[in-house]
Formats: structure tokens, C-alpha cells, sequence
């Protein structure tokens, strides 16, 4: 049955536009380790290649199965596994944009102690480290889901030592102490008194600049806490006690008035002025953040808000406790969970991708961008033989017929030139470039085979282009299962089964709980289900001749279980069972010690509102991460040469910016441009010519308005000026704001602002180009504050101060003024015009557009084609 689409009318002029939804952003929590000391860690891009890591790399902690037949809802990774292929320095990342929302750090590891047969006594550290994160997502509008991110076994404060290159996490509570550097005093009170020789210690300003008043001088020796950081500066929150020597000898000042004050964080005297401390009260307990939400761009003063492949850790120590030891393990455990609102969350989604998927202005309503990102295989799909410029089955191509479903992010796909060709021609029903992809699936056998789809109409199977809102083949699975986490209908079979009792069928799929007989029929579609728990325990085990075909499939499956976080009791019966039938061992006591202390979950739902029971849906991390396409990707949506900016790219087209420029900047602007369709070989060449002028090539993000010839400044901007200050002074004649103007408005760029671009509503701010596209006035300030939520009217300084608001805001502009068509036509001049009516360097921008449509297209024909029969033609070349 399909659903009748039903066009929405026209929004009045009178109505505001609705915000638009925020697009979560996801990355993958490692990033990839550098092949040489010249290159860099680069952010993971393929979720097959992880998989295969930690199937090939990892023996225990897989999901949802572990290799000894215990439910497991996350995945783990060690140093000596996959942890090899991963840049252990940089650390775990954050999976989402999301909301720290509880920690706990080891001052020092734990360690467990236990008598080994011979006498000897093993010791083995562990972690019970962990920070958890809070995300949420909406889409459609009304329909939001909450989920957390958990990062377990983190590195302790003691271990930092041995490890220079790796950064304690920014969310450990954290003081700074005044140091013996720190050696200013008050001044000579008014009548000649002196300070006191022992009232040395640092002053506490107004603002962030060595020139701002003085507050009082903190003592040497005392220890506070820092919100806000600002260029070398901090701004005290809380002074723990400690009373403030005055500024001017002779005089008083309170403690509280320092609070908001700023304080030089940098070195005088031939040392640091302050030391960062951590209080012995903030390790080996839950820490509970502020529980409120907030957006990642916010600042980091208003709470614990981390982006998207923002670091949350290392991994930490977690010996085994086993009769011979274990030395040095370090392992991290991650996983993703939600209540029960995930099922009509999905549900609602794919509703609405039905109805109004293939309709662009729907899209356009929420904000989000209208093109399917997933590239779908179906199952009995043959993969096809390329010769040039051709595609056939070839012979045999029962042997490339597919036997599962495979998903590619088709961003992830068009980075590999040589796994994607472009149709030369558009496709007369398409009416656009169809594409080409180079793709790995399994066929009936269970062998490994690879060959070429067309992305629409491929003969001889099922290709499609997906939606990531769609959930494409994810699927909630929930029954009954065992208290003790085995995969069997109880532990007592679970014991049959890992200690080979001769028992019959003790691996038969009639063994294993409901839920997990659920898990098995939906990955397991052949045969009789006698080895059911050999076949889910060698899942992707590849030494055992597992199934790494099924790892993705299983990787869509969202099971809903108990936390292994919560009710440490509940491990008391299986460990009574087993010294039952296998005899008493110690380390199985210190296990049950350990898992008391490595619980959480009651402390956090006790203080934290909204946190759900722990029984609850589970989500495989690299699935989800992987579905949603992240690290940003951006693709041209009419050859798919791959267009994510990198900071060499920014840096190939402006020479003269610089690499703290380029290197925020490129992240912001793939994911603006994705967010606002920005999504052509041709519509990010000429958002990047603009820039050339606009922002000076990404080095100057606000308007100037310094003028020393008062004559040519009333030419240049009579009509503004005599209405500013006549808004200003509603009394004045006009010779007088023509004298005023020329007089007292030259070399005067702060108040010149106010006149030309401020506003009643606002009296004191102006609102003069700012941001990549120099956002200007009033009224367009407010209509971005409306549709994104960033209060960029109360403080326009965002746009230029700030790289996230910068590139989104003129990426929402472009949007806005649709800015797009023109560029589809290379029209240089409307594209120039919809942005500077009066066409200012034209030229600059018209050589800048072809440069970096020359450094982004990389060669790639058809839009090369299209674009080189318009460079002389009628748009203004």
C-alpha cells in the first residue's frame, strides 16, 4: 500500500520559518593509525574494514554473542588486537554529538589478588573507568530519541604518566593552583601604604586583557576552578575557600567578587603562573554533570557538550583473572543503549521516508538534505564484470550471485576512485548521472566474491539507494532471557555447553533462550540448528570458520537485554553453579568483587532524571555510527566524485590561510554543505570563489569599516548614514548628520557599525558582514537564529568568532537565497550578485570559482564535460 502524497501549501510571509532539525553528527570511536611519522591519524571511513578488525583481531567481547556463549551488548577492543591498527594515542572518540552525563576515573586501577595452584599470588589490575554520554536525535519533527554512549575501562590518573603524548579527558574535575611564579602584589595605597612582602600571589581582572582592571590578587598556594578558557585566559567559577588579598594596599575586597573574574593562565618569572591539579574527592566515585541538555555549539563553559570524534578517554588496564596471569592487557569496552521509544522511533521515520522521501521540498522544510546516502544489495543480486567501459553477469554468474544483504555508505564508496565510474550520459529516466559501484558480498556458498551493481535498475538483482532515516535493515529484536546473560535457556545449560558435557545437543537451537533463538533465526536462515550456539559463538570468528558475511547483518539487530552495568548480584547464582560442577576456583570470588565495583547504573538512574531501567535496547556502535555515514562525507550528487573538504584542499585553493583555519574549517564546512544540498562539483566551487573575496580567503570574518577620507565616506554611504543617524537622532537636520558623518565617523569602525547596520530592537549592536558569506543586517541575523536556535542576534560576534557558526550560517544563507540553480548554470554573475549586489571583484571571484572547481572535481568527466562547454558560453565567463 503506498501513501498519497499530499504537496504542503506555501508558508504566508507572515509566518517565521521553523527551525530546522539538527543533524546529529556521528563518527567512528577510533581513529586509524598513521602508516608513517609524516602522516597523521585519519578518521576511520569503512565500517567492513572494522568490522574485519575485530573479527579477525578480538576473542572476546563481540555482539551481540561473546566466543563463550555470553550475551554481550557492546564490542571490545585491545591494545593487542585491534587496537594495533588504531592510534591508541588519540584515544577513544565520542561516537555522537551528545552530553557527558556521568564519569568515573581511577585515581589507580583496582587490582584483584588471588592465590595462583602454586602458591603464588597473582595480582591483576582493572579499570572500572567509564564515561557516559547522552544523545538526541529527532526526526520527523515531533519524534525524538534518546540514547547513551558508554565508554568503559578508562585509563587511570596514575597511568597518564607513562603515557606524555596522551591528554587526561576535559571533563575530569580539575583545579588550577596558584604557583610560586605568580608574584604580583598590591599596589602603593593612596596615602603610601605598602603591601604586605607576603601578599604575593595573581591578579584577578575584569576581562580576558592584561590592561583590564584589577579584582584582587589570589594567593600563592590557592587552588580554584576554571569555566570559560579565552586565548591563555580563565574565568574563575568557584575559589574553594580562598580569601582574596586586595588590589591597593590598605584596601578590602570580598572573595565573591572575584567570581567571573579572569585570571593569566600563561608563564612569568620563568614558570607557569598556575598548575592543573585533580582534588582526590573527583576520582573513584560516579561524578554526575550537569543534567541539563545542550547543544554541541554551545560554549564549553555551559556544560560537558562533546562533539562527534571529540576524545573521552584511553583505553585502560584489564588483566584477566586467570591461573596464569596476565600482564599488561588494556582493553575498551563500547557500547549503545535506548529505552523502549526506540521502536516507534523508527517506526515514525520510516513512515515518513514512505510519504515524503522522494520529495525534495519536504526535505527542504526540515532542513535536512533530500539524497539517499546508503547504497543497498540486496540478497540473489549478481555482481557484475567490468570490461572499460561495460558491465556484464559474464560467464557463471551464479557464482557472483549474492546470498545476504550488504550496505555501503555511498560517501564512503565514491572516496575510492577506482570502486565507482560514472555513466557518461544522464540517465534519460533518472535525469541524472547514474553510477557504478565496486562491491564485496558472499554468495550460497559462503565465499567471498566482488563485482560491479548499477546503483538504479541493475539487471539481475535488487540495487537501491536508501535513506539512512530509514534504518535500513535494522531490526528490534525482544523476549525472554536468562537472569545470568548466557545465550541458553539457562545456566545450567550454558554450563553443559562450555564445559562439552555428554549431554545430548548441548548446541542445538533448542537450547538457547527465546530471545536468543530469535537472534539466531534471524541470522541463521539454512540448516537444522543443531550447532545453533557453535554458529552465533563463531559468529566472526574467522579461525574457526566463522560467518564474517553475517557480521554487518548482525550489526543491524537492536536487542533488548538486561545491562551487564546493573544488579551485580544477579552473576551470584552462575558462579555457585559453576563451583557446583566444576569445583571452587578463587579467582571466581574476585571476579564477583570485581563485578561489584565496576556496576554504575543505579547510582546514575538514582540522579540523573529520565535514565531508563537496565533492561534495554542495545545497539551495535560501528552500526550505527556506520548508518548515519560519519565521519561527515560529501558526495557530488551528479558524477560522485567524492567532495569532503579536507584542509589541504582549503589550502591548495587559499594560500594565505592558515592551518587552524583550514583544519576547523574543512570539518564544518562537509558537514554545512551537506546539511544545506551544497552537494555539486559546481555548488562548492562557487561557495569557495566567493570566499574568496567575502572572507579574504578565510582570513577575515568580519567587514571592515576603517575609513580616514570623511568625503568619500559620505559618498560611499550617504543614503545608510542618513538613515542610521537619523534613527539616532531623530532631531537632527541633515547638514548636521552630514558634518556629524564626515567628522566624527572616520577611523571609527565601532561606532560606525552601529549607524550603518544597527537597529531600534538592538540600539547598542551592529549587525555588518560577518561569517564566509559576510551575513549582513538585522533581519537576516534574526531569520538564522530562528531556523538553527543559535542566538546570533544577542551576540552577532558567533558568526565571525566561531567556525561551526560561521560556515553553517553562510551555508544557511546560500540556502536561503537559493543560490544553488545558479550555480547548476555557472552563472557566475547571479551567483555574485545574489551575495554582493553591487558585483565587487568579479573577476577575483570568477578565477577563484575555477580554481577550486579545478582542485574539488579531481579530473572526474561528466561534470567536467558540463563544465568546461559553459566557461566561454553565455554566464558570464
Amino acid at each position: 500500500m503506498t501513501t498519497k502524497h499530499t504537496p504542503k501549501k506555501p508558508a504566508q510571509a507572515s509566518q517565521p520559518a521553523q527551525p530546522r532539525l539538527r543533524q546529529l553528527q556521528f563518527a567512528f570511536p577510533f581513529l586509524r593509525k598513521a602508516e608513517g611519522k609524516a602522516q597523521k591519524a585519519s578518521p576511520f571511513t569503512d565500517e567492513h574494514e572494522l568490522h574485519r578488525l575485530l573479527a579477525e583481531r578480538e576473542p572476546s567481547g563481540s555482539y551481540p554473542v561473546s566466543r563463550s556463549g555470553m550475551w554481550h551488548g557492546g564490542i571490545h577492543i585491545t591494545e593487542a588486537g585491534a587496537g594495533r591498527a588504531m592510534d591508541l594515542d588519540a584515544g577513544l572518540r565520542a561516537l555522537a554529538d551528545g552530553h557527558l552525563i556521568a564519569y568515573r576515573a581511577n585515581r589507580a586501577y583496582p587490582v584483584s589478588e588471588f592465590a595462583a595452584p602454586g602458591g603464588a599470588t597473582l595480582r591483576a589490575p582493572y579499570s572500572t573507568g567509564f564515561a557516559l554520554l547522552r544523545h538526541s536525535m529527532e526526526f520527523p519533527r515531533g519524534s525524538a530519541l534518546t540514547f547513551y554512549s558508554l565508554y568503559m575501562h578508562l585509563m587511570s590518573d596514575e597511568d597518564y604518566a607513562n603515557f606524555p603524548a596522551r591528554g587526561k579527558p576535559s571533563y575530569w574535575t580539575r583545579q588550577w593552583l596558584v604557583t610560586s611564579f605568580a608574584r604580583d602584589r598590591p599596589v602603593i595605597g593612596r596615602n603610601g601604604q605598602a603591601a604586605d612582602a607576603r601578599q604575593l600571589g595573581l591578579r584577578v581582572r575584569t576581562a580576558p586583557t592584561p590592561h583590564s582592571n584589577a579584582i584582587g590578587i589570589l594567593p600563592q598556594g590557592a587552588s580554584v576552578s576554571i569555566g570559560k578558557k579565552e586565548k591563555g585566559w580563565g574565568q574563575l567559577k568557584d575559589l574553594h575557600g580562598a580569601q582574596l588579598h586586595p588590589p591597593i594596599a590598605g584596601t578590602f575586597v570580598s572573595a565573591s567578587a572575584a567570581i567571573g573574574g579572569w585570571i593569566c593562565m600563561g608563564q612569568e618569572n620563568g614558570g607557569p603562573l598556575v598548575d592543573e591539579v585533580f582534588p582526590d574527592a573527583a576520582f573513584d566515585q560516579v561524578v554526575i554533570t550537569a543534567a541539563a541538555d545542550c547543544r554541541p555549539d554551545d560554549a564549553q563553559g555551559a556544560g560537558f557538550c562533546i562533539r562527534a570524534g571529540e576524545p573521552i578517554g584511553h583505553m585502560g588496564r584489564y588483566d584477566a583473572l586467570t591461573e596464569g596471569g596476565a600482564s599488561g592487557t588494556r582493553m575498551a569496552h563500547i557500547e549503545v543503549f535506548c529505552d523502549d521509544s526506540i521502536r516507534p522511533f523508527i517506526e515514525q521515520s520510516r513512515a515518513w521516508i514512505s510519504q515524503h522521501g522522494p520529495h525534495r521540498e519536504d526535505w527542504s522544510e526540515l532542513g535536512l538534505p533530500a539524497d539517499p546516502t546508503i547504497l543497498r544489495i540486496g540478497p540473489n543480486t549478481v555482481l557484475n564484470q567490468r570490461n572499460g567501459d561495460t558491465f556484464a553477469e559474464g560467464v557463471q554468474p551464479q557464482s557472483r550471485k549474492t546470498d545476504v544483504v550488504q550496505v555501503y555508505p555511498l560517501a564512503g564508496l565514491a572516496r575510492d576512485r577506482s570502486r565507482h565510474y560514472a555513466e557518461p550520459k544522464p540517465d534519460p529516466l533518472q535525469q541524472r548521472t547514474v553510477n557504478w559501484w565496486l562491491v564485496q558480498s558472499a554468495n550460497m556458498l559462503g565465499h567471498p566474491i566482488e563485482g560491479w551493481v548499477r546503483e538504479s535498475n541493475h539487471k539481475g538483482g535488487m540495487v537501491t539507494r536508501e535513506f539512512s532515516r530509514k534504518w535500513i535493515d535494522f531490526r528490534c529484536i525482544e523476549d525472554a532471557h536468562d537472569a545470568t546473560h548466557t545465550i541458553f535457556a539457562n545456566s545450567a545449560q550454558w554450563i553443559d555447553y562450555a564445559s562439552h558435557a555428554e549431554v545430548a545437543d548441548t548446541a542445538s537451537r533448542a537450547k538457547l533462550s527465546p530471545l536468543m533463538l530469535k537472534v539466531y533465526d534471524a541470522l541463521f536462515t539454512r540448516g537444522d540448528g543443531r550447532q545453533a550456539a557453535v554458529e552465533l559463538c563463531s559468529l566472526s570468528n574467522t579461525e574457526r570458520g566463522g560467518y564474517p558475511w553475517l557480521v554487518q547483518a548482525a550489526s543491524r539487530l537492536i536487542v533488548k537485554h538486561g545491562s551487564e552495568w546493573a544488579n551485580p548480584a544477579k552473576w551470584t547464582k552462575l558462579i555457585a553453579e559453576l563451583d557446583q560442577r566444576t569445583g571452587t576456583k578463587p579467582q571466581r570470588e574476585e571476579e564477583l568483587k570485581r563485578i561489584g565495583k565496576l556496576a554504575w547504573w543505579d547510582e546514575v538512574k538514582a540522579r540523573v532524571p529520565g535514565f531508563p531501567e537496565p533492561d534495554v535496547f542495545h545497539i551495535h556502535p560501528i552500526g550505527l555510527a556506520a548508518n548515519f555515514a560519519l565521519p561527515p562525507q560529501l558526495a557530488c550528487t551528479h558524477c560522485g566524485v567524492n567532495l569532503t573538504i579536507t584542509s589541504e584542499i582549503l589550502g591548495s585553493i587559499f594560500p594565505q590561510i592558515n592551518s587552524d583555519s583550514a583544519n576547523g574549517f574543512a570539518q564544518e564546512l562537509t558537514s554545512a554543505f551537506a546539511k544545506y544540498g551544497i552537494n555539486t562539483c559546481r555548488r562548492v566551487a562557487h561557495f569557495l570563489g566567493q570566499c574568496s573575496v567575502e572572507c579574504a580567503g578565510f582570513t577575515a570574518f568580519r567587514e571592515s569599516l576603517w575609513y580616514t577620507d570623511g568625503d568619500r565616506l559620505w559618498i560611499t554611504y550617504k543614503s545608510a548614514l542618513s538613515t542610521g543617524l537619523k534613527r539616532l537622532h531623530p532631531d537632527w537636520s541633515s547638514s548636521q548628520i552630514e558634518q556629524y558623518a564626515k567628522a566624527h565617523l572616520i577611523r571609527n569602525d565601532s561606532e560606525l557599525g552601529i549607524v550603518l547596520f544597527g537597529t531600534n530592537a538592538y540600539p547598542s549592536v551592529d549587525y555588518r558582514g560577518r561569517g564566509l558569506l559576510h551575513l549582513t543586517w538585522y533581519e537576516n541575523y534574526e531569520r538564522y537564529k530562528t531556523w538553527s536556535g543559535i542566538d546570533v542576534v544577542s551576540d552577532p560576534s558567533k558568526v565571525e568568532s566561531d567556525q561551526h557558526v560561521a560556515a553553517d550560517s553562510s551555508a544557511w544563507y546560500w540556502s536561503m537565497r537559493a543560490i544553488g540553480p545558479c550555480a547548476d548554470t555557472n552563472d557566475v554573475k547571479e551567483v555574485t550578485r545574489k551575495i554582493n549586489p553591487a558585483l565587487k571583484d568579479l573577476a577575483r571571484r570568477r578565477s577563484a570559482t575555477k580554481l577550486a572547481f579545478n582542485v574539488i572535481n579531481q579530473g572526474c568527466l561528466p561534470c567536467r564535460w558540463e563544465w568546461d562547454s559553459t566557461l566561454n558560453g553565455e554566464y558570464g565567463w
